[in-house]
């Protein structure tokens, strides 16, 4: 088992699994990129392993995920990332605002996807012209039912620019 590469193995299992999804007629395709720091690993040096990795809305399967590395970052991870995902024409792509990054965007409709990304300070000219839903900035909030110590999360929604 030593002698697998882990990230060869994570690719054909994506592929696999990509190919068993079957979105109902008409359903859009949805995929979260998040990262993550794994709790309890660490590398030698001490530093978390942080991977990257691109989640099925539907039923939740990883469909690819990237170690990302020492010397890098999320940001330079993410188009390789998806590049290990088959055909990604027509679906969704989510991220937080990390990933709102004018590179993204041009890969992901190059790739002839969607994208819904978080305009934050990250981006301040983008932020600076997205203008309000007619009527103001609309919130919204969630809650899950399981438990009253689970967070609440709160989200402004603006149109588009």
């Amino acid at each position: 088992m030593a002698r697998i590469d882990g990230d060869a193995l994570d690719r054909a299992v994506g592929r696999r699994l990509a190919d068993r999804r079957s979105p109902s007629e008409g359903q859009l395709r949805g995929l979260a990129v998040d990262g993550k720091s794994l709790r309890g690993a660490a590398r030698t040096a001490g530093r978390k392993i942080h991977l990257l990795a691109a989640l099925d809305h539907t039923n939740g399967l990883t469909l690819a995920q990237l170690d990302v590395g020492e010397k890098t970052n999320e940001i330079t991870c993410f188009q390789p990332l998806l590049q290990t995902v088959p055909d990604l024409a027509g679906a969704v792509v989510t991220s937080d605002a990390m990933h709102t990054q004018r590179e993204h965007a041009v890969y992901l409709l190059d790739r002839e996807a969607h994208y819904i990304v978080i305009v934050k300070g990250n981006q301040k000219k983008l932020r600076r012209h997205s203008s309000p839903f007619p009527g103001g900035t609309s919130r919204c909030r969630t809650a899950p039912r399981t438990s009253a110590t689970a967070a609440r999360r709160f989200a402004g929604l603006r149109s588009p620019a």
